[in-house]
C-alpha cells in the first residue's frame, strides 16, 4: 500500500514497547475516491490519520500555530506576475506532513489490520509528524522553512508565507499555503 510505503521510507515511526503511564493516540484510515470530469473513479486513495483529538496539551503537544498566506500577498503577487509577464507554476508537496519532525515524545497505536506479526502489542513511537496530529502543520512548516532558507530564499517580514530569491538579477517569488506552493519567475529554467 502506497501510504504505508511512504511512512516506511520516511521513517515516520519506530515500534516500541508501550511506555508506562502513556496512552497512545489511535489512528484510522480515511478513504477518498478521485473522479474525472465524467464522474468516473480514476484513483482510490487511503490515508492513515492519527486521532489527534486524544492528544493532551503539555504532554503530546505545545505549539500548534502554522502561518497561512495573506490574501493581499497572493493578490499582490498575481498583479506583479501580470505586469511583468512572470511564469506562474503550482506545486503540491505529496505527503507533506510526513516530512515534519516531531519535537514531542508521542505514541500511536499500530494501524488496524497492519499490525506487525509477532509485535502486535508494540506501539508506534512517532518520529515524524502524521496527518491528524495537532502540531502537524507546524512541524511541516518548520521543515519547509529550513529547506527554503538552505536554498538561499529570504522570508518576507510582511508575510511569513512569502519567500523571495534573486538569481542573476532576476527575482523568484515563492508563496506557501500549507503544502501548495506557487512559484513566480521570469523563465522555466529558474524553477
Amino acid at each position: 500500500m502506497e501510504e504505508l510505503r511512504s511512512h516506511e521510507e520516511n521513517g515516520t515511526w519506530k515500534l516500541v514497547d508501550p511506555p508506562p503511564g502513556r496512552k497512545p493516540v489511535g489512528c484510522k484510515w480515511v478513504y477518498k475516491i478521485k473522479r474525472n470530469a465524467a464522474g468516473e473513479a480514476v484513483k482510490y486513495k487511503a490515508r492513515l490519520v492519527a486521532q489527534g483529538f486524544n492528544q493532551k496539551y503539555g504532554q503530546d503537544y505545545d505549539e500548534v500555530f502554522a502561518p497561512v498566506i495573506k490574501q493581499t500577498t497572493l493578490r499582490t503577487l498575481l498583479a506583479i506576475a501580470s505586469k511583468r509577464n512572470l511564469i506562474l507554476k503550482h506545486f503540491d508537496v505529496k505527503t507533506a506532513y510526513l516530512y515534519g519532525t516531531l519535537e514531542e515524545e508521542l505514541y500511536m497505536r499500530q494501524p488496524g489490520g497492519f499490525e506487525v506479526a509477532g509485535q502486535e502489542r508494540k506501539v508506534c513511537k512517532l518520529v515524524k509528524s502524521i496527518y491528524g496530529l495537532k502540531q502537524s502543520a507546524r512541524c511541516w512548516n518548520h521543515r519547509l522553512h529550513a529547506v527554503l532558507l538552505g536554498l538561499k530564499f529570504k522570508q518576507s517580514r510582511a508575510d511569513p508565507c512569502l519567500y523571495t530569491k534573486v538569481v542573476n538579477g532576476r527575482r523568484i517569488y515563492l508563496l506557501v499555503y500549507v503544502d501548495d506552493i506557487l512559484v513566480g519567475c521570469d523563465s522555466e529554467e529558474e524553477i
